[in-house]
Protein backbone atom coordinates (compact mmCIF):
# COMPACT_ATOMS: atom_id res chain seq x y z
CA UNK A 1 0.00 0.00 0.00
CA UNK A 2 1.12 3.38 -1.05
CA UNK A 3 0.34 4.77 2.97
CA UNK A 4 2.14 3.23 4.96
CA UNK A 5 4.05 5.87 6.85
CA UNK A 6 3.17 8.16 9.09
CA UNK A 7 3.80 10.58 7.10
CA UNK A 8 2.12 9.61 4.24
CA UNK A 9 -1.06 9.82 6.70
CA UNK A 10 -0.43 13.14 7.11
CA UNK A 11 -0.34 13.74 3.45
CA UNK A 12 -3.97 12.12 3.00
CA UNK A 13 -5.15 13.95 5.79
CA UNK A 14 -3.78 16.98 4.45
CA UNK A 15 -5.10 16.63 1.33
CA UNK A 16 -8.45 15.25 2.44
CA UNK A 17 -8.77 18.62 4.88
CA UNK A 18 -8.21 20.64 2.16
CA UNK A 19 -11.10 18.98 -0.37
CA UNK A 20 -13.70 20.40 1.64
CA UNK A 21 -11.78 23.51 2.87
CA UNK A 22 -10.74 25.17 -0.26
CA UNK A 23 -13.69 27.40 -1.13
CA UNK A 24 -12.96 28.50 -4.66
CA UNK A 25 -14.16 25.00 -6.59
CA UNK A 26 -11.88 25.34 -9.58
CA UNK A 27 -8.93 25.91 -6.79
CA UNK A 28 -9.82 22.78 -5.01
CA UNK A 29 -9.76 20.33 -8.24
CA UNK A 30 -6.25 21.85 -8.92
CA UNK A 31 -5.02 21.47 -5.42
CA UNK A 32 -6.68 17.76 -5.15
CA UNK A 33 -4.16 16.69 -8.39
CA UNK A 34 -1.05 18.62 -7.64
CA UNK A 35 -0.64 17.44 -4.33
CA UNK A 36 -2.16 13.54 -5.23
CA UNK A 37 1.58 13.89 -6.86
CA UNK A 38 2.57 13.18 -3.44
CA UNK A 39 0.85 9.50 -2.84
CA UNK A 40 1.55 8.29 -6.58
CA UNK A 41 2.92 8.31 -9.36
CA UNK A 42 1.54 10.14 -12.42
CA UNK A 43 2.49 12.10 -15.63
CA UNK A 44 -0.72 14.34 -16.29
CA UNK A 45 -4.09 14.38 -14.84
CA UNK A 46 -7.84 16.12 -15.49
CA UNK A 47 -10.12 16.95 -13.14
CA UNK A 48 -13.69 16.95 -15.66
CA UNK A 49 -16.95 18.45 -13.81
CA UNK A 50 -20.05 19.39 -14.94
CA UNK A 51 -22.99 22.49 -14.03
CA UNK A 52 -24.95 22.02 -11.72
CA UNK A 53 -27.87 20.52 -13.47
CA UNK A 54 -26.43 19.31 -16.92
CA UNK A 55 -25.22 15.62 -15.19
CA UNK A 56 -23.96 13.13 -17.00
CA UNK A 57 -22.79 15.96 -19.57
CA UNK A 58 -19.39 17.06 -18.44
CA UNK A 59 -18.58 20.78 -19.14
CA UNK A 60 -15.25 21.95 -17.27
CA UNK A 61 -11.52 20.56 -17.22
CA UNK A 62 -9.02 21.53 -14.56
CA UNK A 63 -6.08 20.35 -15.88
CA UNK A 64 -2.44 19.48 -14.42
CA UNK A 65 0.28 18.76 -16.75
CA UNK A 66 -2.57 17.68 -19.44
CA UNK A 67 -3.15 20.17 -22.54
CA UNK A 68 -5.84 22.44 -21.80
CA UNK A 69 -6.88 22.31 -25.60
CA UNK A 70 -6.96 18.43 -25.36
CA UNK A 71 -9.40 18.32 -22.57
CA UNK A 72 -11.35 21.15 -24.05
CA UNK A 73 -11.97 19.12 -27.47
CA UNK A 74 -12.76 16.05 -24.94
CA UNK A 75 -15.59 17.73 -23.89
CA UNK A 76 -17.20 19.80 -26.41
CA UNK A 77 -16.54 16.87 -29.36
CA UNK A 78 -15.46 13.15 -27.99
CA UNK A 79 -16.91 12.34 -24.90
CA UNK A 80 -20.25 10.99 -25.98
CA UNK A 81 -17.77 8.31 -28.02
CA UNK A 82 -16.16 7.64 -24.76
CA UNK A 83 -16.89 4.06 -23.05
CA UNK A 84 -17.06 5.73 -19.48
CA UNK A 85 -20.44 7.25 -20.96
CA UNK A 86 -21.91 4.46 -19.61
CA UNK A 87 -20.70 4.77 -16.44
CA UNK A 88 -21.20 8.00 -15.47
CA UNK A 89 -24.64 7.10 -16.50
CA UNK A 90 -24.53 4.18 -14.14
CA UNK A 91 -24.60 6.26 -11.12
CA UNK A 92 -22.11 4.18 -9.23
CA UNK A 93 -19.29 5.55 -7.34
CA UNK A 94 -15.75 3.69 -8.49
CA UNK A 95 -12.45 3.86 -9.39
CA UNK A 96 -11.16 1.69 -12.04
CA UNK A 97 -8.35 1.30 -15.18
CA UNK A 98 -9.25 1.11 -18.59
CA UNK A 99 -7.45 -2.10 -18.87
CA UNK A 100 -9.88 -3.34 -16.37
CA UNK A 101 -12.57 -2.70 -18.65
CA UNK A 102 -10.93 -3.81 -22.06
CA UNK A 103 -8.17 -5.94 -23.15
CA UNK A 104 -5.04 -4.35 -24.39
CA UNK A 105 -6.01 -4.88 -27.81
CA UNK A 106 -9.53 -3.50 -27.61
CA UNK A 107 -8.21 -0.72 -25.50
CA UNK A 108 -5.98 0.53 -27.93
CA UNK A 109 -8.21 0.60 -30.92
CA UNK A 110 -11.16 2.82 -29.50
CA UNK A 111 -11.47 6.61 -30.72
CA UNK A 112 -10.58 7.70 -26.98
CA UNK A 113 -7.28 6.05 -26.56
CA UNK A 114 -6.06 6.84 -30.24
CA UNK A 115 -7.14 10.58 -30.04
CA UNK A 116 -6.46 11.79 -26.37
CA UNK A 117 -3.87 9.04 -25.23
CA UNK A 118 -1.71 8.07 -28.21
CA UNK A 119 -1.86 11.32 -29.98
CA UNK A 120 -0.18 13.25 -26.07
CA UNK A 121 2.06 10.04 -25.67
CA UNK A 122 -0.27 8.73 -22.48
CA UNK A 123 -0.73 4.71 -22.34
CA UNK A 124 -1.87 3.63 -18.84
CA UNK A 125 -5.31 5.38 -16.96
CA UNK A 126 -6.75 5.35 -13.83
CA UNK A 127 -10.22 7.02 -12.81
CA UNK A 128 -12.43 8.13 -10.22
CA UNK A 129 -16.34 8.62 -10.66
CA UNK A 130 -16.90 10.38 -7.41
CA UNK A 131 -21.35 9.58 -6.87
CA UNK A 132 -23.90 10.39 -4.54
CA UNK A 133 -27.88 9.34 -4.40
CA UNK A 134 -26.97 7.47 -7.73
CA UNK A 135 -25.54 9.94 -9.85
CA UNK A 136 -22.07 9.99 -11.13
CA UNK A 137 -21.18 13.87 -10.26
CA UNK A 138 -17.52 14.00 -12.05
CA UNK A 139 -14.92 11.90 -13.78
CA UNK A 140 -11.12 12.57 -12.13
CA UNK A 141 -8.37 11.11 -14.53
CA UNK A 142 -5.21 10.00 -13.64
CA UNK A 143 -2.24 9.11 -16.76
CA UNK A 144 1.21 7.87 -17.23
CA UNK A 145 3.32 7.51 -20.74
CA UNK A 146 3.87 4.76 -22.21
CA UNK A 147 6.92 2.90 -21.03
CA UNK A 148 6.13 3.66 -17.58
CA UNK A 149 4.42 0.85 -15.38
CA UNK A 150 0.75 0.85 -15.37
CA UNK A 151 -1.14 1.85 -12.14
CA UNK A 152 -1.96 -0.89 -9.66
CA UNK A 153 -4.16 -2.32 -6.84
CA UNK A 154 -2.43 0.23 -4.47
CA UNK A 155 -3.13 3.15 -6.50
CA UNK A 156 -6.46 1.95 -6.68
CA UNK A 157 -7.05 1.70 -3.25
CA UNK A 158 -5.56 4.90 -2.90
CA UNK A 159 -8.00 6.47 -5.04
CA UNK A 160 -10.66 4.98 -3.31
CA UNK A 161 -10.22 6.57 -0.32
CA UNK A 162 -10.70 9.63 -1.75
CA UNK A 163 -13.48 9.39 -3.81
CA UNK A 164 -16.42 9.66 -0.98
CA UNK A 165 -14.96 12.90 0.33
CA UNK A 166 -14.75 14.09 -3.52
CA UNK A 167 -18.42 12.89 -4.01
CA UNK A 168 -19.59 14.95 -0.83
CA UNK A 169 -17.27 18.19 -2.19
CA UNK A 170 -18.91 18.21 -5.58
CA UNK A 171 -21.81 17.97 -4.29
CA UNK A 172 -21.98 20.47 -1.80
CA UNK A 173 -20.60 23.10 -5.01
CA UNK A 174 -23.15 21.57 -7.17
CA UNK A 175 -25.89 22.16 -4.60
CA UNK A 176 -24.46 26.31 -3.86
CA UNK A 177 -24.64 26.38 -7.33
CA UNK A 178 -28.19 26.36 -7.60
CA UNK A 179 -29.39 27.73 -4.70
CA UNK A 180 -27.02 31.05 -6.10
CA UNK A 181 -29.73 30.62 -9.08
CA UNK A 182 -32.60 30.46 -6.79
CA UNK A 183 -34.28 33.87 -6.06
CA UNK A 184 -36.71 33.94 -3.08
CA UNK A 185 -39.91 35.84 -3.30
CA UNK A 186 -40.42 38.24 -0.89
CA UNK A 187 -43.01 36.18 1.31
CA UNK A 188 -40.00 33.72 1.56
CA UNK A 189 -37.80 36.31 2.89
CA UNK A 190 -40.08 37.32 5.38
CA UNK A 191 -40.39 33.91 6.81
CA UNK A 192 -37.02 32.58 6.83
CA UNK A 193 -35.17 35.24 7.93
CA UNK A 194 -38.52 36.44 10.51
CA UNK A 195 -38.52 40.04 8.77
CA UNK A 196 -40.01 42.59 10.65
CA UNK A 197 -43.86 43.61 8.78
CA UNK A 198 -42.09 47.40 8.37
CA UNK A 199 -38.93 45.53 6.52
CA UNK A 200 -41.04 43.40 4.56
CA UNK A 201 -42.61 46.31 3.00
CA UNK A 202 -39.69 48.16 2.96
CA UNK A 203 -38.26 45.30 1.01
CA UNK A 204 -41.22 45.57 -1.21
CA UNK A 205 -40.99 49.01 -1.94
CA UNK A 206 -36.72 48.26 -2.46
CA UNK A 207 -37.94 45.33 -5.09
CA UNK A 208 -40.04 47.71 -7.02
CA UNK A 209 -37.19 49.96 -7.70
CA UNK A 210 -38.60 53.06 -5.30
CA UNK A 211 -35.69 55.25 -4.84
CA UNK A 212 -35.39 56.47 -0.79
CA UNK A 213 -37.18 59.56 -0.87
CA UNK A 214 -40.31 57.91 -2.46
CA UNK A 215 -39.91 55.30 0.52
CA UNK A 216 -39.37 57.59 3.01
CA UNK A 217 -42.13 60.10 1.52
CA UNK A 218 -44.87 57.07 1.55
CA UNK A 219 -43.78 55.73 4.63
CA UNK A 220 -43.45 58.64 6.66
CA UNK A 221 -39.94 57.97 8.11
CA UNK A 222 -37.05 60.00 7.93
CA UNK A 223 -34.05 59.10 5.77
CA UNK A 224 -31.51 57.89 8.48
CA UNK A 225 -34.65 55.70 10.14
CA UNK A 226 -34.70 53.99 6.41
CA UNK A 227 -31.36 53.22 6.19
CA UNK A 228 -31.41 51.49 9.70
CA UNK A 229 -34.33 49.52 8.47
CA UNK A 230 -32.06 48.72 5.04
CA UNK A 231 -29.03 47.70 7.47
CA UNK A 232 -31.16 45.53 9.19
CA UNK A 233 -32.67 43.45 6.15
CA UNK A 234 -29.27 43.23 4.90
CA UNK A 235 -28.17 41.91 8.55
CA UNK A 236 -31.25 39.24 8.24
CA UNK A 237 -30.21 38.28 4.71
CA UNK A 238 -26.45 38.03 4.89
CA UNK A 239 -25.71 40.52 2.19
CA UNK A 240 -23.89 43.52 1.96
CA UNK A 241 -25.41 45.84 -1.05
CA UNK A 242 -28.39 46.34 -3.19
CA UNK A 243 -26.58 44.59 -6.22
CA UNK A 244 -26.60 41.28 -4.13
CA UNK A 245 -30.30 41.88 -3.10
CA UNK A 246 -31.37 41.82 -6.63
CA UNK A 247 -29.52 38.56 -6.78
CA UNK A 248 -31.62 37.06 -4.42
CA UNK A 249 -34.33 38.06 -3.99
CA UNK A 250 -37.07 37.90 -7.01
CA UNK A 251 -38.59 41.27 -8.35
CA UNK A 252 -41.51 42.35 -6.38
CA UNK A 253 -44.72 40.17 -7.53
CA UNK A 254 -46.18 39.94 -3.83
Amino acid sequence: MHIQEANDWVIFNNITYQIHQIGDFAEMCRNFLEQMRLLMDFDGAVFYYSSENELPQLRHAVCYEYPEAVAKDYLDHYQTLDFSRGLLMGGKSMVYRENDVFSEEERVETECYKRFSQAEGFHHSVHILPALDGKVLAKISFYRRKGQPDFVYDDIFLLDMFKEHLALRISRYYEDRVRQHEKLSIHECEERFRLTARETTILGMLMQGLPNETICSQLTITNNTLKKHILNIYKKLSIRNRTQLFKMVREYSD
